[in-house]
């Protein structure tokens, strides 16, 4: 995906992208936040050599997540990071308006070594490596960030659940020129969503706060920065889990959860060959196996540097 950059480099692109469309733009409850709040919860209580944990967003764009975890999590020391300058405006803006004192907001480029921020408790990286050209440079100064017994949440859009949706994506980069004002961009997306909404777009893989059905489609009809997000990225590249797995070990990280995803085959099937066959793979295999049957539109997952007492 190609858009109007400073300087021509893919990081550029998304930089002005998120200038031009600073998002998420809002405060939205999902189900994985929730999850998110209560896994923090435990993993963040207090203890000797570490009274005030820390926390690291990734890519924390508006800060609404950022902010939104800081005021159920008092005590605990927030540090969100973005390229984009105008989304860190918001986010500082946001913050204040929240009044949540332990949470402050920094321009950073995953693109380059993040070893002056120092080491944190809990590194959260959602939404952000899929849209950064050079993954595993990236993966390797967020995994950096993580501390002995600390903890990495990701969240990444799935190859095998956004096939159609990419398919969407490259249908409207081919009725739009690389240059083209942003504002035409957004009318093409906004009028294939209107006319052919309904039959290329719903269950294609998108990701909004009313999900991906018809009413997912009418919400982002009227959401700017979620149409820039969704239907035209200045840079999107999906995974697939063996690619995450391969990035947690090359980085000592020991991959913990898949959340929303139950290991037990009889979640999957009733068949007891089929069940046993399942039952007896390594716990990757397995999860790679349940990958090809749920073929999910995103990934949301987390490691753990462990530490020397295990």
């Amino acid at each position: 995906m190609t858009g109007p950059t400073r300087d021509g480099t893919p990081i550029a692109q998304v930089a002005d992208h998120y200038d031009r469309w600073p998002f998420p733009g809002l405060d939205h409850t999902s189900r994985e936040g929730l999850v998110l709040l209560r896994r923090l919860m435990r993993w963040l209580v207090p203890r000797a050599g570490c009274p005030r944990p820390r926390v690291i967003d990734i890519g924390c764009g508006t800060g609404h997540t950022t902010v939104a975890l800081a005021r159920r999590l008092p005590g605990v020391e927030f540090l969100g990071v973005d390229v984009s300058v105008a989304a860190l405006e918001e986010a500082h803006a946001h913050a204040g308006v929240a009044g949540v004192p332990d949470v402050r907001f920094e321009r950073a480029d995953v693109g380059e070594p993040l070893a002056g921020l120092g080491t944190f408790e809990v590194v959260l990286a959602l939404g952000v490596l899929h849209h950064v050209p050079n993954l595993p440079a990236a993966f390797a100064h967020v995994a950096s960030l993580v501390a002995e017994g600390g903890h990495l949440v990701l969240w990444m859009y799935g190859r095998h659940g956004r096939v159609a949706h990419t398919l969407n994506q490259r249908f409207l980069e081919l009725l739009t020129e690389p240059g083209e004002r942003s504002g035409d961009r957004e009318a093409v997306a906004r009028a294939f969503l209107e006319e052919l909404g309904d039959r290329f777009a719903v269950g294609s893989g998108f990701y909004t706060p009313r999900g991906s059905d018809a009413e997912g489609v009418r919400w982002l009809i009227d959401h700017p920065a979620w149409i820039a997000d969704q239907m035209f990225p200045a840079y999107e590249r999906p995974v697939v889990l063996e690619e995450i797995f391969a990035l947690l070990d090359a980085h000592g990280l020991t991959f913990e959860h898949w959340f929303g995803v139950s290991e037990d085959p009889g979640h999957c099937t009733t068949h007891p060959l089929l069940q046993g066959r399942l039952a007896a793979l390594p716990r990757r295999t397995r999860l790679i196996a349940l990958e090809c049957l749920l073929r999910p539109a995103y990934y949301f997952v987390s490691g753990c540097r462990v530490g020397p007492d295990g």
